[in-house]
């Protein structure tokens, strides 16, 4: 947790930090961009270019991907703990789906179930390096009995 206390009402609490913040961050937007994409675009596989959420090429296999990993963002932003966690999974899972992406739009769209573009490959590295950082990036430890 956060090293610097805040006054809360009845007493003092350590105030959320970064690292769960971005944790919830990524999982929002996950989030949101897996539901709306169900919302718009159901339950469809395979290759077409006319499905895309924000700019964000999707699929019902994208779309459940999104969703799951926005959820784990947000129950990963608990606490510390998981929010390492959260990185870890994240880098993995990201890291294949980039990956996959790169393969994807490189090599041939009629084999491309998940239906994927450039923007998601952009979209899912820089989510896998956010996750190796969220994984192993330390976090400066205060004294809260320190005095400013």
């Amino acid at each position: 947790m956060s090293d610097v206390p805040v006054n809360v009402g009845h007493g003092w609490r350590p105030r959320v930090p970064w690292l769960q913040l971005t944790a919830l961050l990524i999982g929002l937007w996950y989030l949101a961009l897996g539901i709306a994409g169900f919302v718009t675009h159901g339950t469809t596989i395979g290759p077409d270019d006319s499905r895309t959420v924000w700019g964000f090429a999707n699929s019902a296999l994208l779309n459940f991907w999104h969703t799951l990993i926005g959820l784990l963002g947000v129950f990963g932003a608990y606490r510390e703990g998981t929010t390492r966690v959260f990185g870890v999974l994240t880098f993995v899972g990201f890291a294949g789906l980039t990956a996959y992406s790169i393969l994807a739009t490189v090599l041939t769209d009629q084999a491309d179930l998940a239906n994927v573009a450039a923007s998601n490959t952009w979209l899912y590295g820089f989510t896998a390096l956010a996750g190796l950082l969220l994984a192993f990036l330390p976090v400066r430890q205060e004294d809260p009995r320190r005095r400013r």
